[in-house]
């Protein structure tokens, strides 16, 4: 019945007082009456570990450690009450969400923000407060009214909302169900009728502050059993006055008070406190028994001598700061002769860390355990279920599909893994080239492909090879569509919950889902990985406890798929990892908060920062700090405000601090990932002022700039030490001075046979060179053959960079194809749109010059009407955006059409070939060459429009490319062999006159032209006309090009022109004779001389190629580099800041020049 208190600062023996009297009675009496030890939840396996290894203790029967839930647990299975269904946090989000969708017309303030992420956690988060704050429905109510009399609008509507929720919710958990938080609230009802608690002796211990719920249970148990017995962290029994809000004990003493009151109130018998004052923890450590007697003391006392077991770790940044520590902490067991778990980290923001600690500690090779909570859902059986669930509510997205895919879980038990992965890898490729979405997934209809298209040839028949890979492909969709499709329809059949959930269990069992799940845990217990095998372990059973709590709450309720599938994604978001520690021997990462740490010789506390720790007061829950303060002025009690918790936060620092009994190292970033400066906290100030001769020691990334005897502390392990070894030898091939210990590294390395080869690979980097070497001769011979067949935009391509062309056409490197309209694509619609109005111009006996708009507005969409269908896998087709694209389209066509008969009639010329091809099978013979090395060359291709003319010099014959951009013929790229295309083609028309024309009279070169297929938009600052604007928009299809300088076969071009600039051609003739300086001419010589030149520059590139150049050397030609659009960048890595990666920088010179240039070179080549 007597209720006794222990006194006592951090460190000064309670907790051991304790144990040491269980241990004792345990001892004396193995079968007496119970003792029960009650702790927080995360202390519970610690302190049994501490009970049950006590020497000489054959058993201990009677000693029981608990937290308050797993008491309740104990009694309401001895006393009745526990035949309600459990429901736990999971099933409470479920619970939360249901009754937001059904009460949705009702709320005020949270109807819509039930899809936003987490909310639902934070609404639990507070009904959880609500209980364990002994808050009911009404009282809330009450509130409600008493602030809408205050006008406080906002908060009164809050309140609405959670009387709502909260009021539902209790009235579906009371009849059937009981969470967490209730069944202490029957714990305290029940205490009184336990026989098993009026005999025990009951110790306290771990706690700095009890919610009302838990000083509910605590003043029963003091009504009911023998004795119990109360562990509180304040330096005495503050009985005549409450220490002030800034005192460090405030909130331990508070607690004390209030247990005092209670059991006062209660008439129980309160003996002597007894008080700890000896600092037990520290007798070796004289520096931290000062920290921890001192650290609240102002004015400050300062420690004379320097602390050898306090150090400061300022970082250079996060990691840093980790690597540092793991280094320590190897030390200390190295050459101390710790064991890892005498070693804790302390962290306060652990997402920061996370990922950093685990993946360092496990390159250092420390074990480690990080004692947090973490949510399942990366788990690729959560990922697999939340992707299955949004693919059947939703619409078969590619996305969603392949996250389910690539979980691996779609899978036939016995399959080859790694093949079937790289073969659904292929049917990704073909589902985003082919734009496959929603139904396209599901319909009957097989997936179909083609390896090449084009616009002309659609109805040639499959090859062997498109039927193998047709059939994989539907081979693969099997494997995976008609699970998942059954599953969608088996959803829509199912009204109520229990059915929904029913074919989602059968979906996952009939895929063989918890086999698959044991194999992986098999596989990581043989791999040595015993905390994923346990993680695997733990989700199948959460997945199915979650269908049991679904079944529970919604089982005879209808259901639509999609609220179905959002609630079970809401109980996926909130399931979490509980770990017990896998291994006896690993260093603890502990939280800030939560964790209680005992017999720890070594503490880290990390990430010691302004506004981290002490931390801001975060108030991001469903109230506001000031709605807390309001509510707590009105009478309402609720967890601790910001403000409150600040004032504990000293405290907590304070635990931390004095949490080792050995060593404390503190350390702390000064800048973040991004390089943004972190202050210090003032904990570290507070340090500085107690011991005025402490050292900081710096954390380097890399030790280079360290003296000597300080770089050997990065020699750790041979893992690690590598890269340090590396950026040490980068410095030295610079002429840096290198400390000698690290040749002591590289000599290990190199003789060590287990490194040997690990560490010739990573320190080959130092002597990289990104450059391509030559191939030989046999290579280049298989890669290419011994006869080339070519086009012209490739050796253009070779000229712009030789290693582009080596991706493209030695090792035949494609992206993959993505479902969109591209340029390309537009530029083949564009010919194929052109060829097809002529044929039909041809057919039907009229020529260019007798179309009337309407015509072309006829024949364009005609065109595009039937090519649509043919382009990329029916892309126009796709969407209401692509049918807006393609009405464009056939309006560039339309108005390119109208322009091409303007121009017809005014030109003498008239097409005598459109779409003429070149080459073994087509109308015209190849462009032959034999190389110097022995190899032969054909050149072949596709020339958009060929015209004749008749002139007093016998035939003329011009060159007419159609480009979907705005291009003239620069000479200085014909010079470097980046523009040959065009020339090349009238060198081919000018050959072969004889045979294109029938006519052997043979014909001479007019010169060559770009038409610029577009629709442009006329900018003007004064109203035009219609026709005014006609003219204008005519003005912009002026043709660039070259041509020859001869005045009839300009005015050949454009009839209308007597003298002045052209409409049609660049080119102006003078009235007294001869051309303007701004014409694009040169000579019928000059000509000749062009013809010769780009003829060499073709053998000049065949024969480079052949011999096997593949450099990384792309141009640069004024700012104009390949590198802009070259897909094969990933690859070759070019990179300016390399030294062996440079530009070719290529000169740029006026027209005059280079045609000298290449006179002079044609004359040589002659």
């Amino acid at each position: 019945m007597g209720l006794q208190f222990l006194l006592g600062r951090s460190g000064s023996g309670k907790t051991e007082y304790l144990l040491n009297s269980m241990r004792q009675e345990l001892l004396n009496a193995p079968l007496g009456h119970p003792l029960i030890y009650i702790v927080p939840e995360q202390m519970t396996f610690q302190s049994e570990y501490a009970l049950v290894q006590t020497p000489g203790l054959e058993g201990m029967m009677r000693a029981q450690v608990y937290s308050f839930t797993r008491l309740a647990w104990r009694i309401l299975q001895e006393v009745g009450g526990i035949s309600r269904y459990h429901v736990d946090q999971t099933g409470i989000h479920m619970m939360l969400k249901k009754i937001i969708e059904h009460q949705k017309e009702e709320l005020r303030l949270f109807a819509n923000s039930s899809e936003q992420a987490g909310f639902i956690e934070e609404l639990e988060k507070m009904v959880k407060e609500f209980k364990q704050y002994t808050v009911d429905a009404p009282s809330l109510e009450e509130m409600k009214k008493k602030l809408q009399a205050e006008d406080e609008k906002v908060l009164a509507d809050k309140l609405h909302d959670l009387h709502l929720i909260y009021g539902e919710l209790e009235k579906q958990l009371m009849t059937k169900y009981v969470d967490g938080e209730d069944y202490l609230k029957l714990l305290s009802e029940k205490v009184a009728s336990s026989a098993y608690l009026a005999q025990a002796t009951i110790y306290v211990d771990g706690f700095h502050h009890y919610t009302p719920q838990e000083l509910t249970v605590l003043v029963e148990l003091m009504k009911v059993c023998r004795e119990v017995k109360i562990a509180v962290t304040s330096d005495y029994s503050y009985q005549d006055f409450i220490p002030n809000d800034l005192h460090l004990f405030r909130l331990t003493s508070e607690t004390y008070q209030e247990l005092m009151g209670l059991a006062a109130e209660n008439g129980i018998e309160i003996q002597e406190p007894i008080v700890f004052n000896e600092q037990k923890r520290h007798q070796n450590s004289p520096e931290l028994a000062y920290l921890e007697r001192y650290y609240d003391e102002r004015p400050t006392p300062e420690f004379q001598s320097e602390p050898e077991n306090i150090q400061l770790l300022p970082a250079v940044s996060r990691r840093a700061e980790v690597e540092g520590i793991a280094r320590e902490v190897l030390s200390l067991v190295r050459d101390r002769g710790y064991r890892y778990r005498d070693i804790a980290l302390i962290v306060r923001n652990a997402e920061d860390y996370h990922d950093l600690l685990q993946t360092i500690f496990r390159d250092y090779e420390i074990p480690y355990f990080i004692d947090q909570k973490r949510a399942m859902f990366h788990h690729p059986l959560v990922e697999f279920v939340r992707s299955v669930l949004e693919v059947v509510s939703g619409s078969w997205r590619y996305e969603t599909i392949f996250r389910a895919v690539k979980t691996d879980l779609l899978f036939p038990l016995s399959s080859d893994v790694h093949q079937l992965r790289e073969e659904m890898d292929e049917l990704e490729n073909y589902v985003l080239a082919y734009g496959i979405q929603g139904s396209k997934w599901t319909s009957k209809e097989p997936f179909t492909y083609r390896k090449y298209r084009s616009l002309e040839d659609m109805n040639l028949g499959k090859t062997d090879e498109e039927l193998a890979f047709e059939q994989k492909i539907n081979e693969l969709k099997n494997m995976i569509v008609p699970p998942i499709y059954s599953l969608q329809q088996k959803l829509k059949q199912g009204k109520i919950g229990k059915e929904k959930a029913e074919a989602l269990y059968r979906f996952l069992t009939n895929l063989d889902i918890p086999q698959k799940i044991e194999a992986l845990r098999n596989r990581c217990e043989e791999e040595g990985k015993l905390q994923e095998a346990r993680e695997h372990e733990q989700v199948w059973k959460a997945i199915l406890h979650l269908f049991d709590q679904f079944v529970e709450m919604m089982g005879e309720e209808k259901v639509s798929i999609s609220l179905f599938a959002d609630l079970f994604e809401t109980g996926l978001d909130s399931m979490q990892f509980a770990l017990v520690p896998p291994a006896l021997d690993q260093v603890v990462v502990a939280s800030f908060e939560r964790s209680r740490l005992s017999d720890i010789k070594a503490s880290f506390v990390l990430g010691v920062n302004d506004g981290v720790i002490p931390a801001k007061p975060k108030s991001d829950g469903l109230l506001s700090e000031k709605e807390r303060e309001q509510l707590l002025e009105s009478g309402l009690l609720l967890a601790p405000t910001g403000r409150q918790k600040l004032f504990d936060e000293q405290f907590l620092i304070y635990l931390a601090l004095s949490s080792s009994s050995e060593k404390l190292y503190v350390s702390y970033p000064l800048a973040n990932e991004e390089g943004k400066t972190l202050l210090p906290s003032l904990v570290i100030n507070r340090v500085k002022e107690l011991f005025p001769l402490l050292q900081e020691k710096l954390l380097m990334t890399e030790p280079t700039d360290l003296e000597e005897e300080k770089q050997v502390d990065y020699i750790t392990n041979p893992l690690t030490s590598i890269a340090h070894l590396a950026s040490q030898l980068q410095g030295w091939k610079r002429h840096y001075p290198m400390s000698s210990a690290w040749w002591d590294v590289y000599n290990f390395y190199v003789e060590n046979p287990d490194w040997n080869s690990y560490s010739g690979k990573v320190l080959s980097s130092l002597f990289y060179k990104n450059e391509a070497k030559r191939l030989t001769k046999k290579t280049s011979q298989r890669l290419y053959g011994k006869h080339i067949q070519a086009s012209v935009s490739r050796m253009e391509k070779f000229e712009a960079c030789p290693y582009a062309h080596f991706a493209s056409h030695g090792l035949k490197l494609k992206e993959r194809k993505v479902f969109k309209l591209a340029a390309p694509d537009i530029g083949e619609l564009f010919h194929a749109a052109l060829k097809m109005i002529s044929d039909e111009l041809r057919g039907g006996q009229k020529e260019w010059k007798n179309l009337t708009r309407k015509d072309c507005q006829q024949l364009s969409t005609a065109a595009v009407h039937e090519l649509a269908p043919r382009l990329q896998n029916e892309i126009l087709l796709s969407s209401n955006r692509h049918h807006y694209l393609t009405h464009k389209l056939q309006q560039i066509i339309e108005r390119a059409s109208l322009v091409l008969s303007e121009h017809a009639k005014m030109s003498g010329f008239v097409p005598v070939g459109l779409e003429l091809g070149f080459g073994p099978s087509a109308e015209l013979p190849s462009m032959q060459f034999t190389l110097p090395n022995g190899h032969t060359m054909e050149l072949v291709g596709r020339i958009d429009r060929v015209d004749k003319a008749e002139s007093s010099k016998g035939l003329l014959l011009r060159i007419v490319d159609y480009k979907s951009s705005d291009k003239a013929l620069n000479l200085v790229e014909v010079y470097y062999g980046l523009s040959l295309q065009i020339l090349a083609y009238l060198d081919i028309v000018v050959t072969y006159a004889e045979q294109l024309l029938h006519d052997n009279r043979g014909a001479l070169p007019a010169g060559v032209l770009y038409f610029h297929v577009h629709n442009p938009m006329i900018n003007s600052t004064k109203a035009l006309q219609p026709d005014q604007i006609e003219a204008e928009i005519f003005k912009k299809f002026k043709m660039k090009g070259l041509l020859v300088g001869d005045e009839e076969a300009v005015r050949l071009m454009d009839e209308t022109l007597e003298s002045g600039h052209s409409q049609v051609i660049s080119a102006g003739i003078k009235k007294t004779g001869g051309f303007y300086s701004n014409s694009s001419v040169a000579s019928e010589e000059d000509f000749t001389h062009l013809r010769q030149y780009v003829r060499g520059k073709f053998v000049e590139a065949g024969t480079e190629i052949t011999n096997g150049k593949i450099d990384i050397s792309p141009y640069k030609l004024k700012d104009k580099t390949p590198c802009a659009f070259c897909e094969y960048r990933s690859i070759c890595q070019f990179d300016e800041s390399m030294e062996n990666n440079e530009y070719r920088q290529l000169s740029t010179e006026s027209q005059s020049v280079i045609l000298d240039k290449i006179r002079e070179e044609a004359k040589r080549d002659e």
